[in-house]
Formats: structure tokens, sequence, C-alpha cells
């Protein structure tokens, strides 16, 4: 039987250190702050940003963005897949967080742990990080402006059908 591959989940546990954070036991990364205190950010799947109450700022969003896949063989037994993975970095400018630098941090932090554990993500052959650079800001009248720093990370999945 072939499957279909969400390697979030995976990454999440590959990457991630269990900590509580605002109530809630969260897979997080950790930066420091303007002030050298550590920030923990949790990890969290859409269906954990959108259903119930708006998560506390910071956080980092694994949205599943594309999946494409093909048969690798003439046979037709064995399919490759690669599964394109956004990290989504929202946050406000709060104290003790400048908004230029700690995109950039978490990123950096993010891409670090990719780097060491990229062997080690479950069902995963291989990942990378293919794009650590892009920014969006939200500003909506009244509230402070959100900013976004995505990185993408791509992961291999080739399994053989039985």
């Amino acid at each position: 039987m072939v499957s279909a591959f969400d390697p979030r989940t995976a990454i999440r546990t590959a990457i991630g250190y269990e900590r509580y954070v605002n109530g809630v036991d969260r897979s997080t990364v950790s930066v420091s702050d303007d002030r050298d205190d550590t920030v923990y950010i949790p990890l969290l799947l859409p269906h954990e940003v959108h259903t119930g109450d708006v998560p506390e700022m910071p956080y980092v969003e694994m949205k599943l963005m594309n999946v494409p896949s093909y048969t690798e063989n003439i046979g037709g037994d064995v399919h490759f897949t690669e599964a394109y993975i956004d990290f989504d970095i929202v946050f406000t400018d709060q104290d003790h967080i400048t908004p230029s630098t700690f995109g950039a941090n978490v990123t950096s932090e993010i891409l670090d742990k990719v780097m060491e554990n990229r062997h080690s993500i479950t069902n995963c052959i291989f990942a990378e990080v293919v794009n650590d650079g892009r920014e969006i800001y939200e500003r909506i009248s009244g509230y402070p402006i959100v900013f976004h720093r995505l990185l993408e990370l791509k992961c291999i999945f080739r399994q053989k059908k039985t």
C-alpha cells in the first residue's frame, strides 16, 4: 500500500524541544530576545492555529504547501514524493523583540536544526531548506503590525508499492 506523505509532525519531533508554553506542552525552537532572555516559540500545525483561540505570538505555523510526486520506475511500483513545507514565523513588535532581526534569528535556528537532523526525520530520505528569506507584513487598523518571516523546507520520500 502506498500512503500520502506529510512529514510535518516528524519534522517537528526531530527539530523541536518539548516545552510547556502558555499552559500547553508544545514542541518548540528557542532564540534570545534583545535582553538575551530565551524566547520559546511553538511549532504549530494549521489546525492548532486556526481552531479555538488564536495562539499567543510568537509562533511558527508549519503549512504543507505542495506535494509533487511521480512514479519513479517503468514497473510503476516505486513512488517518489517531495513535500514542501512553509515555516511561517509569526510575531509582532513586542518589548525586547526587534522585527528586523527576530525573524532572521528564528529562521537561523530552524535552519540549524534542520541541518543537524536532516537524516533523522522519520520517513524522510533527505530534507533541505530551499528558501529562507521571504517576509510579509500585515497591517490591520487599530492593531499592531504582524510580521511574517517564511522559510521553505523540502523533504524527499520514496516508497515501494507492496
